[in-house]
C-alpha cells in the first residue's frame, strides 16, 4: 500500500462530467443527491433537493455524551455524528470518500500524511487547523476510545493544514479508523466547557438544545465547509423506545423519520403508499457475550455447548421476523470483508452440547441471562436462546435488569452471558479488536489469549490488504473456537419515512448522516 493517495479533487474527476456539477451544486453529497445515486450518498433521494425546513427524527435510545472521545453508546453517535466531522467518510458501496481531510497518502508502512481542508470552522468561529487534529489524536490516547486507534503513536503539524501520523506499528485498518474515529474536536471548547454537554464541531449542524431523555435539538450551521450543505434548517432527535410508538407518530406526521417499527408490520408496511423505507443492510451484528472470568463459562468446552445448541435462523425469525437474518460472524454480505466461513456448520447440534459439557465434568448446568427490561429484543433473545439450550439440558433464567445495572454487571463481570450488538463493522477489526483482544478496556468478556491476540495482530496491523483479506477467515475460526462471543444474527438496518423526507439511508458505520437530507413542505 505505500504511496497509496486519494485526493478530493481526483475523487471529483473521477466522476466524469458529475466533477463540474459538484462544484455548480454546492459539494459532493449535493452532487450525488441531485442525481439520485443512493449508492454513494447518506440518503434515500429522488428528484431535487428542497433547501430549508425542520424534520423530527426517533431513534431507538437516548444519547447521553456528546463527546466523541469518551462516547460508548450508539445513541449519542447517532446525534453526534451531525455535529463534529471526520477526517474521511464511508459511503454505503464501503467506499472512503474525503471529507475533513482533502487527501490522505501513506508515505511508508507506518507513516501517514494528510492534508486538510481549509474552509472548516469550528461552531464557536474558530477555524479548523492541523492544531486541532493533532490535539484531537492526542486527546483521544486518554479516552475510551483509544482502543480503536492504538497504532496511533504521534501527529506531526507539518504546516497550518497538513499534518503527518506516525504509528507504532503497521496499521491495515488506518482508513476505517479515520472513517469512525477521526472526530476533530476544538481545544478551547472542551477546555472551557464540560465537551459532554456542550458539543462544538465543525459538522453540518450545531446543538441549540438537549432536554435530556426528551430531544436533541440540532439547527443549520452556515460556515459548514460543504458549499451548499446541509439542506434542513433543523433536525430534532427523538429518542423513543417503543416502536409502536415510533409508527405512530410517523404516521400522524409527528416524525419524519423513524429508526425502526415493529418488525411484525413491516411486511405490510413495506407496501403502504403513505410510508417510505430505506434497503435493508445486515450492519448491525447481534452477539452472545460470555463471561469468561469465572465458571461454568471460563472453560472454553461450556462456551461452546452452547455455540453449538444454537439455531441463529430461529432466533432471527423470532426476535425479528423479516428484519433480521442468521450470522456467523461479525460481518456479511456486501461488506467486501464477509468471509463466508461458517465455523457452526450443522447446529444446533444437541448431542454435541451434551458431549462438550460432559467432557467438561458437567451434569446439570444452570446459567442466568442478562436483560434489558427495555430492550425487547434482547429479552426475546434470551426467551428463545432458553428454549433453545433445553434442548441440549441447559437452564437458563432471564434476569431483568435497567440499563446502568446491565453496564454495572458487563463491567464487574458479575455476569452469565448476555446478548448486545456490535454497531462499528464497516471493518471486522473494529469488532474482533476491541471486543477480544486481552488488553482491551472493552473485552467484557474478560477473555484473555495469547493465541487470540496473535491472530488479531496479523489482521489488524499488516497494510498488505491481501494479507489482511486472507488473514480474516483464520480470525473468524479461531474466535469462534475460543468462543468468548458468538455471532448470532443481524438485525437489519431498516429505516423509515414520510414520503416528502428524502433518507438518510443505512451506513456501514451505521451513522445516522443527516448533511444532505431534505423535505419537501
Amino acid at each position: 500500500m505505500s504511496g497509496y493517495s486519494v485526493d478530493r479533487r481526483d475523487f471529483l474527476k473521477g466522476t466524469g462530467a458529475l466533477g463540474a456539477l459538484a462544484v455548480a451544486g454546492g459539494g459532493l453529497e449535493a452532487l450525488l443527491a441531485a442525481c439520485g445515486n443512493e449508492a454513494q450518498t447518506g440518503s434515500t433521494t429522488t428528484g431535487q433537493p428542497v433547501r430549508g425546513g425542520s424534520i423530527n427524527v426517533a431513534t431507538v435510545d437516548t444519547p447521553v455524551n456528546m463527546d466523541p472521545h469518551d462516547a460508548q453508546l450508539y445513541s449519542s453517535i447517532q446525534v453526534y455524528h451531525n455535529i463534529f466531522s471526520r477526517l474521511i467518510e464511508i459511503d454505503a458501496n464501503f467506499k472512503y470518500h474525503p471529507s475533513l481531510a482533502s487527501k490522505w497518502t501513506q508515505d511508508d508502512a507506518k507513516t501517514w500524511t494528510v492534508d486538510l481542508v481549509e474552509n472548516a470552522v469550528f461552531h464557536n468561529g474558530e477555524p479548523m487547523t492541523a492544531n486541532d487534529v493533532k490535539f484531537s489524536f492526542d486527546r483521544v490516547k486518554e479516552h475510551p476510545n483509544a482502543i480503536f486507534l492504538s497504532a496511533f503513536q504521534s501527529t506531526e503539524v507539518v504546516s497550518p493544514y497538513k499534518v503527518r501520523f506516525h504509528m507504532n506499528a503497521a496499521f491495515g485498518a488506518f482508513e476505517g479508523a479515520l472513517a469512525a474515529f477521526s472526530d476533530i474536536v476544538n481545544q478551547k471548547a472542551v477546555t472551557t466547557s464540560d465537551p459532554k454537554q456542550t458539543p462544538v464541531g465543525t459538522g453540518p449542524f450545531k446543538m441549540t438544545e438537549w432536554v435530556r431523555n426528551d430531544h436533541v435539538t440540532l439547527e443549520r450551521f452556515d460556515k459548514y465547509f460543504e458549499k451548499g450543505l446541509p439542506y434542513l434548517d433543523k433536525v430534532v432527535f427523538k429518542a423513543i423506545g417503543d416502536d409502536s410508538v415510533r409508527l405512530t407518530g410517523l404516521r400522524t406526521g409527528e416524525l419524519g423519520w423513524v429508526q425502526r417499527v415493529p418488525s411484525q408490520q413491516a411486511p405490510s408496511l413495506e407496501k403502504s403508499a403513505s410510508l417510505k423505507n430505506s434497503p435493508k443492510k445486515p450492519y448491525l451484528p447481534d452477539l452472545i457475550l460470555f463471561n469468561c472470568s469465572k465458571p461454568p463459562f471460563n472453560d472454553q468446552r461450556v462456551r461452546q455447548a452452547v455455540a453449538w445448541a444454537i439455531d441463529r435462523s430461529q432466533i432471527a425469525k423470532l426476535v425479528y421476523f423479516t428484519e433480521g437474518s442468521p450470522a456467523t460472524e461479525a460481518v456479511s454480505p456486501p461488506n467486501p470483508w464477509y468471509s463466508g466461513a461458517d465455523p457452526y456448520k450443522g447446529a444446533p447440534d444437541p448431542e454435541k452440547s451434551k458431549a462438550l459439557l460432559k467432557q467438561a465434568g458437567i451434569q446439570d448446568l444452570r446459567i442466568n441471562f442478562a436483560g434489558q427490561a427495555n430492550l425487547p429484543s434482547q429479552i426475546r433473545t434470551g426467551e428463545v436462546l432458553k428454549s433453545q439450550l433445553a434442548k441440549a439440558g441447559i437452564t437458563m433464567q432471564i434476569q431483568n435488569y435497567a440499563a446502568a445495572q446491565w453496564f454495572e454487571a458487563l463491567a464487574g463481570k458479575s455476569y452469565d452471558l448476555t446478548s448486545t450488538y456490535w454497531s462499528v463493522t464497516h471493518d471486522p477489526a473494529f469488532c474482533y479488536y476491541p471486543l477480544c483482544n486481552s488488553k482491551s478496556p472493552w473485552n467484557f468478556a474478560g477473555f484473555k489469549s495469547d493465541t487470540i491476540d496473535a491472530v488479531l495482530q496479523k489482521f489488524v496491523f499488516s497494510t498488505d490488504e491481501q494479507a489482511r483479506k486472507s488473514a480474516y477467515p483464520e480470525v473468524v475460526r479461531a474466535v469462534a473456537e475460543a468462543a468468548p462471543i458468538i455471532f448470532i444474527d443481524n438485525e437489519l438496518q431498516h429505516y423509515w419515512m414520510k414520503p416528502t423526507v428524502s433518507g438518510p439511508m443505512p451506513l456501514p458505520t451505521l451513522d445516522i448522516r443527516m448533511t444532505d437530507v431534505w423535505a419537501k413542505p
